[in-house]
């Protein structure tokens, strides 16, 4: 017999032959009866502490077993007599809890925490905004509303660079008859592609309809399983973590979280970011960044270095600041009821006149506002598509991990900046292909052919880096 009162967590690892290309997966299993071994594939699980007689179970089965605890219960926390991988903590640990939890467990044992507030990745075709006093919806032919975690990853790893959490989240039914059959293959697909593509580990819930036909052996949930482990094994590599973020614009903030719906609205429009702290603006080499947004007011010597950006050819956005600042000293070359612009030297300092009301479209006059040459990526009839450009600084290859949320293959157009002699495409169905271009103005140009839900573009200049 089957229940839901428990809660098992499976974690699918992939080795691969060099000892660091790994990644691993948790997939939440509800049902009391678990799988062989053998049946998944799967070496580990993680489950609830206070359900000993699973973990017990587990044990004996040669599973490395994981422990799932709230923070508040990691204190009264019983380890069972077997060994024990390491603990999943839901919350968050203070440094004496998170100690005295390591003194407890056995060396090497890990300690992974959740991130919380993750949303299952998916495209809304309408959405509703405020503005002003007025609930506005979308029409059908506007840009479609992705719901994705990218910002949340971005500020994860922001605070937690050596060992950021676990992403998690549960299936939210669009309709009725999704919450009956639970996600669909593509819904799982597009949820790990996310998280290998925006750079994150992934705790993957299982629909209890799913487990039970994977339990049954039934064989389309077989296939279904095999298409899944096909993708985890293709993100497992976890090629980000290896890379160097790319990024041309600058969120000039102290409080990042306040920001979010900033930096995930440029994460939506294929903006690549980076937050900077107001106090490290100095200190910060800027020569890579084409805009800063400014979200806290500048002080004097923030202002200073905001003027050398500007006359060295950057764009400073300033939203609902307010003044005297000292480009003052000459009239805004543009005004309007919306904004003021300022020429500085080779560069512009662009003053709203108003604060962010609107994320979305404050995203998409950021992209206006840069120049085609400043702009890191562009995309064509890719409008549920979203991509995230890595570089290797002594190669000089440039990554671009792709996911298109809309899980339908049609042709992606890409732009990026920098002339590149060999472009190489593959996805989770196919091996690396050859890519044509063009190169045009200082960038380089492409179609690929089809891309369904996750893949990525290396480029190089020349044959021998790859």
């Amino acid at each position: 017999m089957w229940s839901s009162r428990h809660v098992l967590l499976l974690t699918v690892l992939f080795l691969w032959p060099c000892p660091s290309a790994h990644a691993e997966v948790l997939v939440r299993w509800d049902l009391d009866q678990v799988p062989a071994t053998d049946s998944l594939g799967i070496s580990t699980l993680v489950l609830p502490a206070a359900n000993t007689a699973a973990v017990q179970d587990a044990l004996r089965k040669g599973y490395r077993v994981l422990l799932e605890a709230d923070a508040s219960a990691v204190v009264t926390l019983k380890l069972p007599a077997g060994p024990v991988g390491g603990v999943v903590v839901k919350g968050t640990l203070s440094a004496q809890q998170l100690r005295a939890l390591r003194r407890r467990l056995s060396p090497g044992a890990r300690v992974i925490s959740t991130i919380d507030g993750g949303s299952w990745p998916h495209v809304r075709l309408n959405w509703v905004t405020l503005r002003g006093d007025v609930l506005q919806v979308s029409s059908r032919t506007a840009q479609p509303w992705i719901e994705n975690n990218g910002a949340r990853l971005y500020l994860e790893r922001l605070r937690h660079p050596d060992a950021p959490g676990l992403l998690t989240y549960a299936w939210a039914p669009i309709t009725v008859s999704d919450m009956h059959q639970g996600p669909a293959l593509e819904n799982y697909l597009v949820a790990i592609a996310e998280a290998g593509t925006l750079g994150g580990d992934l705790l993957l819930p299982l629909h209890e309809r799913f487990q039970r036909s994977l339990v049954l052996g039934h064989p389309v949930a077989r296939a279904e399983w095999q298409q899944i482990r096909k993708t985890l094994e293709f993100y497992s590599w976890d090629l980000p973590a290896r890379y160097q973020r790319v990024s041309n614009i600058g969120v000039v903030t102290a409080d990042a979280d306040a920001a979010f719906l900033i930096l995930n609205l440029l994460v939506r429009h294929n903006l690549p970011f980076e937050v900077i702290k107001p106090r490290e603006l100095a200190s910060r080499k800027l020569d890579s960044l084409a805009m800063l947004v400014v979200i806290d007011q500048p002080d004097g010597d923030q202002l200073k270095v905001l003027q050398r950006f500007a006359g060295a050819g950057g764009t400073v956005v300033l939203p609902g600041l307010k003044g005297p600042f000292p480009w003052h000293a000459n009239p805004p070359v543009v005004k309007t009821d919306e904004q003021l612009t300022y020429h500085v030297g080779s560069g512009l300092v662009l003053e709203r006149t108003q604060q962010i009301s609107d994320p979305n479209i404050f995203a998409l006059d950021m992209r206006q506002a840069l120049a085609r040459q400043q702009r890191v990526l562009e995309i064509w009839n890719g409008t549920t598509v979203i991509a995230s450009p890595y570089e290797d600084a002594e190669t000089g290859t440039l990554l671009i991990t792709l996911l298109n949320y809309a899980h339908e293959a049609s042709p992606i157009q890409l732009r990026v900046r920098g002339t590149y002699s060999v472009v190489q495409y593959e996805t989770p169905d196919t091996p690396a292909v050859l890519i044509p271009y063009r190169h045009s103005k200082g960038q380089t140009e492409f179609v690929l052919p089809d891309l369904r839900v996750g893949g990525r573009v290396f480029l190089s200049r020349h044959a021998s880096a790859n």
